[in-house]
């Protein structure tokens, strides 16, 4: 990888703006990878290269350097600003998550049956989608059955 010299001036508050950022994206990629080799390698190397400079720029508070890992990461002070912004994130999407995951497996198999050609299944899926979207805001996960 060819390294480029760019010279960004940013103030405090921007650099930790930042930092935030990296550190809500590393959540999104990485939350749910259970090896290093499922990890975005050159996200990590970004992010561990914009860390380094935290302490320099006197955000100690919010990244911190592990001699045991010899990586940086987010100090708990970080990832308690985030804690409840993410929790309310969370359940927000979840109906909708849920309706998209089971019209997508009801899509899939009808397709199967044989009894949806694949030029019907996406108009389907949105149908599905909207169907058990409105159920579970009518009746909260309690309207879900499982079999």
């Amino acid at each position: 990888m060819k390294l480029m010299n760019i010279n960004i001036e940013v103030t405090k508050e921007q650099y930790k703006k930042i930092l935030q950022a990296f550190y809500l994206g590393d959540l999104v990629l990485h939350s749910m990878k259970e090896t290093p080799e499922e990890t975005d390698a050159e996200f990590t190397a970004a992010e561990q290269l914009l860390f380094s400079y935290a302490k320099e720029a006197g955000l100690d508070d919010y990244i911190e350097y592990d001699e045991e890992f010899k990586e940086y990461f987010p100090t708990p002070l970080m990832e308690q600003e985030f804690d409840q912004g993410i929790r309310t994130y969370e359940q927000e999407i979840l109906p909708d998550q849920i309706a998209a995951l089971l019209a997508r497996n009801q899509v899939e198999e009808l397709i199967k049956q044989k009894k949806v050609v694949q030029e019907e299944a996406l108009q389907l899926l949105f149908e599905l989608e909207d169907e058990f979207l409105t159920r579970l805001e009518q009746n909260g996960l309690q309207g879900l059955y499982l079999k």
